[in-house]
Parts: structure tokens; sequence; C-alpha cells
């Protein structure tokens, strides 16, 4: 993707003029691989226009590297970022002594989805995400299959033949382990969304694990593994995405960063293709990806830390951000992004019954990757049971949460 030729102009416009005292050098770490661009972007025009140097440094994705583990190694070494991404509440307690109260910044009234703890301010928005599905709506009107008629994910794929028949993709999958862990996040939600809260909580309840609500989830789990063509194995998101743009697939199951994709490949939402949360669903993971600072080391390097995502958050940038990105804008005043997607995940959000944060947000790192780890295996050895799975993330409890 592009994001260079449409990021810049408003950048421009927006940031000149700004006031930092220099010279000063900041560094950005985030674990958004398919936003590097943009915010590169933007921080070598910010750079140009205030003297104050922006390194931004992206983590995760095929670099195989976790956010959280570079940060440790970050910190180990004396050079940790000025500002990073800020996933919720774990990161939150491992670096509460060094992050900065944001409460008092200007852009906190622009935005209700900052990240908020003991009623203070400590992560800056800047996407808001939910987990679903977007199709090629040529692929299902040439068909003959209309999706209003799916009530529940049996019926969806009792139109599966139909989509074969047209020599057509049904549902394209990025089997990569991360991708893996947020499916059967969903698959879980689906069913319950007591059961997901249980299970991705800071706290997790082991006695949940072993459930019929649990059962469901990892038979519909299997269902789309089993549903997956050859081609998934490894594969990246974004090249999943292409699959349903070109035609060769009629749908995939992800974040709201599809959208991205098919804005930047010129299609639009209703026309081209749609989206909405899977049929039946009992409720829907939600991202909200956000950034920190550090507490900084002089009042020099903290003017600079604030006026670079006091413009970040400015009206234009944040609009023009979440088209690029595919993700809702998170000012409370946004016009541009708005569209029914973004109504959808909004509402989503407002229901805390319904919207449920990922489980990177409230999740035990290491109990996450242990998680991860066996979401991938179960996916990968079909003779794996739902016992075998529920047996095992009751072991991983034990061993790493200890109670």
């Amino acid at each position: 993707m592009k994001y260079t030729k449409v990021f810049v102009p408003i950048l421009l416009a927006l940031i000149i003029g700004a006031c930092a005292k220099p010279p000063q050098h900041l560094t950005l770490e985030q674990n958004k691989p398919e936003i590097d661009a943009a915010l590169k972007a933007y921080a070598d025009v910010w750079s140009k226009a205030n003297q104050v140097t922006v390194t931004v440094k992206s983590v995760g994705g095929s670099s195989g590297i976790d956010l959280g583990t570079q940060l440790k190694a970050d910190f180990a070494a004396g050079d940790m970022p000025d500002i990073f991404a800020f996933d919720g509440l774990q990161t939150y307690q491992q670096w509460a002594d060094l992050i900065l109260d944001l409460s008092g910044e200007p852009w906190v009234k622009n935005t209700s989805v900052a990240f908020k703890f003991g009623g203070k301010v400590y992560g800056f928005p800047v996407a808001v995400e939910g987990w679903g599905l977007a199709y090629n709506a040529d692929i299902l009107k040439k068909a003959g299959v209309d999706p209003r008629s799916w009530k529940n994910l049996d019926a969806m794929f009792a139109d599966f033949p139909k989509i074969r028949k047209a020599g057509v993709i049904p549902l394209a999958i990025g089997a990569q382990p991360w991708q893996l862990e947020y499916l059967l996040g969903s698959c879980i939600v689906y069913y319950s969304g007591d059961l997901y809260d249980k299970v991705f909580g800071l706290n997790p309840d082991k006695a949940a694990f072993d459930s019929p609500a649990m059962r469901q989830a990892l038979a519909l789990y299997r269902r789309i593994q089993q549903e997956a063509d050859p081609g998934s194995a490894n594969r990246n998101w974004n090249d999943t995405t292409a699959m349903v743009i070109r035609g060769d697939a009629l749908m995939q199951f992800h974040g709201d960063w599809m959208k991205g994709e098919f804005n930047a490949a010129g299609k639009k939402l209703g026309v081209d293709y749609d989206t909405e949360f899977p049929p039946g669903t009992k409720g829907v993971q939600v991202t909200i990806d956000a950034e920190t600072f550090l507490h900084p080391n002089d009042a020099i390097k903290q003017n600079s830390e604030e006026a670079f995502f006091n413009i970040m958050l400015q009206k234009g940038i944040t609009e023009k951000f979440s088209v690029i990105k595919g993700s809702t804008p998170v000012r409370l005043d946004a016009s541009v992004g708005i569209d029914k997607h973004a109504k959808m995940v909004l509402a989503a959000i407002a229901d805390p019954k319904f919207g449920h944060p990922v489980r990177n947000i409230t999740m035990d790192d290491d109990f996450a990757g242990a998680y991860m780890a066996l979401a991938d295996n179960f996916w990968n050895t079909p003779s794996m049971t739902a016992d075998d799975f529920i047996k095992q993330l009751q072991q991983k409890y034990d061993q790493i949460l200890g109670k």
C-alpha cells in the first residue's frame, strides 16, 4: 500500500508552524508493520518542520518479534523509546513507573477511547477496529447469494458450494499464529461473550475453559480450518485481503484494516465490497490501538512529545489516518471515515456485553503466548481434539499463572 502520496500533503498543511524547541530526538516504537510507512512519512515531515528528529521502529508481523519482548530488551539495554504502542492494562502494569499521566492533555476531551486507569489517562488512542467479515459483493451477486439471508454461520457455510461452483474460494484465511489466535477468539466470542472475558481477562477463570461454549468454539474453529485453501499456511493478512479484492476468494475474516486495503485499491464500501460481523454472533472482538509516553527527562523533550501527538490527533489527520488504515476515527467530532462499518464498530464499543477488548489489552503476556501456540497447534494438527486443547490450556494456566 502506498501511504506517502496521500499522507504527506495533509501533514505538511497541518504540521508547519507547530512549536517544539530544537534540537531533540524522539523514538516511537510500535507493533503495526502495516502502518510503518504512514508513521515514517509523518515523522519525516515533522522532523523537517520542527528540527525534532523522530525515528519510527516497527516490530511484529513477519519479524517474529512481539512488542512486549522488544520493550523488555530495550529496557535492559537502557534504550527505551520515548513513545511506544500501548496494548492496555498489561502494558500499563509493566511500565507504570515509567509512563506519563496524560490526563491534562488538550486532546483528551476529543476522544472517548483513550486508555484510562484509576481515573487517569495513560494511552493516546490511534485507531479503533472491530473483527468481522469483508466480502466481494460481485461474487455474491454472480453466485445468486444474498448475505442478508445468513442468520447464523451455518447458513453462510451452506452457501459455500455455490461459491466453489463459481471457481472461487469461499473463505480465505492467513494461517499465521497471530492471525489464528484472534480467529479462535472470534469463534469463542461468537458463542459466548462471558466465556471470552473469562478466557482473555487479566485473571482468567480456569474452570470456564472446559465448557460447552468452548467446545462449540473449537468445533467452529476446526470447521474454518477445514474450509481453508491449501495456500493459507503462513499467508500474510494483506495478501489474503488481496485475494478477495481480485475475486479469487469471496471473503476474509479479520480486522478493520481490511478496509484500508480495499480503499487503497479504489474499491467502495457498499458497492464493490461490504462488511458485517459474523451472522448470529454473541459478540465481537474490538481493538483500540494506543500510544503512551515515557516520563521525559527534560521539559524540552516533553514539549516535543506533546506537540507530536497533539498534532497527530488533529481532526484532519485522524480522519485521513483512519481512511488509510481502514479503522474507525478516534475523535468524537470526526466527519470523514464514519461509514456504515465504523458506525457498526462504534455501536459494538458502546455495548460492553457485545464489544470485548482483544486479548492483548487485558491478558497476561506469557499466558497469551501459550494460548497462541495452542491455537496454532490445534489448527495444524487435525487429530487434536477439543479435550486435548482444553487440557493443555488448563496445564498452561497452572504453569504460568500458578493458581
